[in-house]
């Protein structure tokens, strides 16, 4: 599933992840009926804010393998969606692409 985010008046998508229907706690706190228990897989945007900070997890990122809060209108299905990237995270993508295959580690 898509997890998006508000930026710009408009939804981002900054994870994917997978939805976990079967308990209404996360770390033993009770969440409302609106949030879902997600675990974040794949990160597009590290440094985008997870919608319920935590002491533990502010970003994006450091949300990857453990189990955070969404809202439930900003997880989505990606599948039927266009996805477009920025200017910067393919020019990003292009430069760690090159640096990988081309530096040659002795």
């Amino acid at each position: 599933m898509g997890l998006y985010v508000v930026h710009d008046q408009s939804t981002m998508l900054v994870a994917l992840g997978i939805v976990y229907d079967n308990s209404s706690t996360i770390h033993n706190v009770p969440y409302a009926d609106d949030v879902l228990r997600v675990n974040v897989v794949t990160v597009y945007h590290r440094e985008a804010l997870v919608p319920y900070p935590t002491l533990e997890v502010r970003f994006v990122s450091q949300a990857v393998g453990t189990f955070v809060a969404w809202p439930t209108h900003l997880v989505k299905k990606v599948s039927d969606e266009v996805i477009s990237f920025s200017y910067q995270s393919i020019l990003f993508f292009v430069i760690i692409n090159y640096m990988y295959t081309n530096c040659y580690y002795h």
